[in-house]
């Protein structure tokens, strides 16, 4: 009896090994961990089947067979057990050299064969006795005794070894507790293991059986402790997905044949108890067992095959309809009026199936399985003992918990639809909400979409969290509580995104965190768990904000307080509600940032003329109503362009942005400040009781200016000018303000810069001459308002007429004679001085020649050039003017200023030059007014050079003028160049100029300017 017990236990010991084998692989199938521990069961499986049959037999030979199958099991078991600890205590990097892999299993190859591959040298291994508990084995202590005993010990102290220094060296405080329980665990069956395996049988004086599989309990109740307390070889995170019309989920499907696999499991353990109760052979119960055990794991392990759902569904059918038959048709006849309800319970089970060939199959198969067995045994005895009646309460037990399990799917499966619809309703509706959302309405729609969810979720608070990176701050900015007394996340608080480090990694990796308790946790959140802790948060979901493939914060769901929180069958579907979070977010930040491009400056952040524009407006409007006055200052830096060129533009920028937060500072409260443009910026001073008042505003904004800015590694003193104007006495629009305020501050730079000047009517009228002379300007030509004068020139020597200068004049119907020096500057500027030049060469040109027709001598005109007109085509111009007008191009000079004859273009010489080749006159006007480069001049092809006549003015007057003069003379002779001096007024100046060599000269004392019929009656007086 007692061998048959010891049978039945290593039986049931080899089937925990199995199923615990499966249950730990199919926890996490791809992970090394769980399948390397799977094949640890297994040998463990091996060694327990193999000891469980042999302690059945009575004759020696089979029992050595049935213990050299076991010797399968355990002559690996303790090299798997070496390599699944190296990767439990993280040092499967030793795996990866093959020398190491090859030692670790060698001497599991070794122990195979000698103890049960080769029959004759693995039976010498075993002196087997019969002892009254099963077989037993005294060691022969021969040298393959030795060797096992050796590599079980080493092995063994190894595993030892690893788990002690995985103990105190792991940071995470789950692993400690595991590793701690480990090697407790591996500590005492090794204890007991030698004790009873290498010295008992020796020490003893009557022999015991091998109870090795039953000490090996020890430590694998040690994993089974971790698995189910700090989830060993359990995945973090599992995805749950449910299809709405399925009756059984991917959940539910599993746990059905879960169920149905225990069942199995459950008939071959107490099938075992028939040897007990009734006598029966020990080894065909096993068999059948054996049986029900692999049909049972084979059920378990579908779920987890890769097989699709049809398949594993087409899979159980068929077991089914095969297990019909069987179950009838058994050759014993003792349980015939029970086993006929076995087919009924299958049939139920069809139901949750939603197979319909399914039930008909199971159903054929009961038929006919029920009509062989009338034909084949129409009338039998049976007679109902304890067995039967134990088997019907067995059976009924199976139905009931099938039927319960059936009817918990339903009620699960119901709640779920209501639930799913519930979700789609609320979805809908938080949609549709969200449709119009916009910055003015955003909290609004949030807070609906934060109690509606909440509501639907049960969850006692419901809260956004936004991650803010330049800070790295997160804050709750928005929150719902379903009871006002919870708990609230402290609103538009910062709180430091490393505070809850975890937290924050897994949703930066948009991953849920979805925690039913806090001690879901893992170890190194434990700011998290104290956090949850503190504000007694039993279950948390987190759900990540994506927005533009950035995380931008998370939906935060908390239930708070002891009620059972029940599991969440797909929280990613939740993530739809982020979505429309994150693109509510997105809206109203393109909301806000179209509005900040509208209004404020992107380099400075501060407004800019279109929102001072509107800010003005409003001021001026409430300044009309209460009579109170406003000034507007307009403030440009001076220099700032050399800044810009020398530093670069980046510098450039971060003298701007500094500038205007220097600025910003010093506003009064109630005052405006806007970046105009460029570097100009604009303040609007309200509330004003005097004038003056603004002037002392201004001079405090001025003194910003005193300390220097500092650009790398250098300071810069920057200076600005400001223009100030009031209203309404300068305009009583906002253009008009602006535009006057702008006008002072030219007038500032104009005075020295580094001012601030009030705007003056004088500064008005001067801008309304300007604009009319632009306006008109553009006329000037077609109503032909513009005339040349000819001014002579005379030979110094002989005080004859050798040329003469064509002068551009205006005559303005309104304004009269308009000076050169006014108007030129302006045609530039407008673009008008290349068809005003044209105009110029061709009139002068006709005219020349028209002289030349009359008879007169020959003289050169010449004419003055401005810079704009070399942007053009000049040469062409010139001598398509000179082949119309037929005039030979040794009769045109033309005058170019210092600013053109020293430009560092190419451009301009090549141009110079070819006018040169055309047979002109060139001549340097202005000479000695700017900067002039002595080798820039030797290179250049000019004729002669004109002394300006505010030089030739201090004559007599100026000795340093004279000086001038005279080096100026002195030069053009050494290069070979004639001197003409403008502006000669006196005898005295002609007097000098003769004496000093010059050449040419012109002005009022031989002629002024004069019309082209003036000009010609003196060309007839000294013909």
């Amino acid at each position: 009896m007692q061998q048959t017990q010891i049978s039945i236990l290593f039986y049931l010991i080899f089937i925990l090994y199995s199923c615990l084998g499966f249950f730990c692989l199919f926890l996490n199938k791809k992970e090394q961990l769980n399948q390397v521990f799977f094949w640890l069961c297994m040998s463990y499986a091996v060694w327990a089947f193999g000891f469980a049959i042999s302690n059945t037999l009575s004759d020696v030979q089979s029992v050595l067979i049935w213990r050299r199958i076991a010797a399968l099991g355990w002559g690996v078991a303790f090299s798997v057990m070496l390599h699944f600890m190296l990767i439990l205590t993280e040092h499967q990097q030793w795996l990866g050299n093959l020398k190491i892999r090859i030692a670790i299993y060698l001497p599991a190859v070794i122990t195979i064969a000698v103890f049960a591959l080769f029959p004759q040298l693995a039976d010498a291994q075993y002196n087997l006795v019969q002892t009254p508990m099963g077989w037993g084995n005294i060691p022969v202590n021969n040298f393959w005794d030795i060797f096992y005993n050796l590599y079980y010990l080493s092995f063994s102290l190894l595993t030892l070894g690893l788990l002690f220094q995985w103990y105190p060296s792991t940071p995470d405080r789950r692993k400690q507790q595991q590793a701690f329980w480990l090697l407790l665990a591996f500590a005492i069956a090794i204890a007991l293991g030698t004790l009873t395996e290498m010295m008992a049988n020796n020490l003893l004086a009557y022999p015991i059986p091998s109870v090795a599989p039953i000490i090996i309990l020890i430590p694998v109740t040690a994993f089974t402790f971790d698995i189910k307390k700090y989830k060993l070889m359990v995945p973090e995170n599992s995805d749950k997905k449910i299809e709405f019309s399925e009756i059984l989920s991917d959940d539910t499907h599993r746990g059905l044949f879960r169920s149905m696999a225990m069942i199995f499991v459950v008939i071959s353990v107490i099938g075992l108890g028939n040897a007990i109760f009734f006598n029966l052979p020990l080894w065909r119960l096993m068999a059948v067992s054996t049986i029900n055990l692999v049909l049972g794991l084979f059920i378990y392990s579908l779920p987890f095959s890769g097989l699709s759902i049809a398949n594993q569904d087409r899979i159980i059918t068929g077991i089914m309809v095969v297990a019909i038959p069987l179950t009838i048709f058994r050759p014993d006849t003792y349980l015939t009026n029970v086993i006929w309800v076995v087919p009924l319970i299958f049939l139920s089970v069809t139901i949750v199936f939603k197979q319909k060939k399914m039930f008909i199959l199971l159903a054929t198969a009961t038929i006919i399985a029920g009509l062989v067995m009338v034909s084949w045994k129409p009338d039998q005895w049976v007679n109902v003992g304890t067995r039967e009646y134990l088997a019907r309460l067995f059976i009924c037990l199976v139905a009931i918990l099938l039927a319960g399990y059936t009817n918990r799917i339903y009620i699960a499966r119901l709640t779920e639809n209501n639930r799913q619809i519930s979700f789609q309703k609320m979805i809908s509706q938080v949609t549709t909400q969200f449709v119009s959302v916009s910055a003015s309405n955003f909290d609004e729609k949030v807070q609906y979409l934060l109690k509606t969810s909440g509501e639907i979720m049960n969850a006692d608070r419901v809260f956004v969290g936004r991650f803010f990176q330049d800070s790295g701050e997160l804050r709750c900015t928005n929150e719902w509580l379903a009871e006002p007394y919870f708990p609230s996340v402290n609103l538009n608080e910062d709180i430091r995104q490393t505070k809850f480090p975890w937290f924050t990694k897994t949703i930066f990796n948009n991953q849920l965190v979805y925690l039913r308790s806090c001690d879901e946790l893992p170890a190194e959140a434990q700011p998290e768990k104290a956090m949850m802790v503190q504000q007694g948060i039993t279950a948390m979901l987190l759900i990540p904000i994506q927005s533009r493939e950035t995380i931008i914060g998370f939906l935060g769901f908390d239930k708070i307080g002891k009620a059972k929180v029940p599991a969440l069958t797909d929280p990613e579907l939740l993530r739809v509600l982020a979505n429309t979070l994150a693109d509510a977010i997105g809206k109203v930040e393109n909301e806000n940032e179209i509005h900040c491009r509208a209004y404020y400056d992107t380099l400075t952040g501060l407004p800019n003329r279109v929102f001072f524009h509107e800010q003005l407006e409003k001021s001026m409007a409430a300044m009309k109503s209460n009579g109170s006055q406003l000034g507007v200052i307009f403030v440009d830096l001076d220099g700032f362009k050399e800044v810009n060129d020398t530093m670069g533009h980046d510098w450039g920028d971060h003298l701007l942005n500094h500038i205007g937060q220097r600025l910003s500072d010093n506003m009064r409260k109630g005052d405006s400040l806007a970046r105009f443009g460029g570097d100009e910026f604009l303040i609007m001073v309200s509330q004003l009781n005097h004038k003056n008042e603004l002037l002392d505003v201004a001079r405090q904004l001025m003194a910003v200016f005193k300390e220097p800015v500092c650009l790398g590694e250098q300071e810069f003193y920057i200076s600005a000018s400001g223009g100030i104007a009031v209203f309404p006495e300068d305009g009583e629009t906002v253009s008009a303000l602006i535009k006057h305020a702008d006008l002072a501050m030219y007038d500032a730079k104009k005075n020295g810069k580094g001012q601030v000047v009030f705007c003056s009517e004088e500064m008005k009228n001067c801008i309304r001459e300007k604009m009319i002379l632009t306006n008109s300007l553009h006329r000037a030509l077609e109503r032909q308002q513009l005339a040349l004068y000819y001014q002579p020139k005379f030979d110094v020597s002989s005080q004859t007429m050798v040329g003469c200068e064509a002068l551009l004049r205006w005559q303005h119907p309104e304004l009269g004679m308009v000076s050169p020096g006014v108007f030129i500057p302006i045609a530039e500027q407008k673009g008008l001085m290349s068809e005003i030049g044209q105009w110029v060469f061709k009139t002068a040109c006709a005219q020349n020649k028209a002289w030349q027709a009359q008879g007169f001598r020959p003289l050169p005109v010449a004419v003055n050039l401005s810079a704009a007109q070399f942007d053009n085509d000049l040469t062409a111009i010139v001598e398509k003017c000179l082949t119309e007008t037929g005039l030979a191009g040794q009769y045109l000079e033309l005058e170019i200023t210092e600013t053109i004859a020293m430009a560092e273009s190419c451009g301009v010489i090549l141009t110079l030059h070819q006018l040169k080749a055309l047979g002109l006159g060139i001549s340097i006007d202005d000479f000695g007014t700017e900067f002039s480069s002595l080798s820039r001049l030797n290179d250049l092809p000019v004729d002669r050079i004109k002394i300006d006549g505010s030089f030739i003015w201090g004559i007599g007057v100026n000795p340093k003028d004279e000086s001038i003069i005279s080096v100026m003379i002195h030069l053009a002779q050494k290069l070979g160049l004639l001197v003409v001096a403008e502006g000669v007024e006196s005898e005295t100046q002609l007097a000098f100029l003769k004496e000093k060599g010059c050449h040419e000269v012109q002005g009022y004392y031989w002629g002024q300017p004069m019309t082209a019929a003036d000009f010609e009656k003196q060309l007839s007086r000294v013909h």
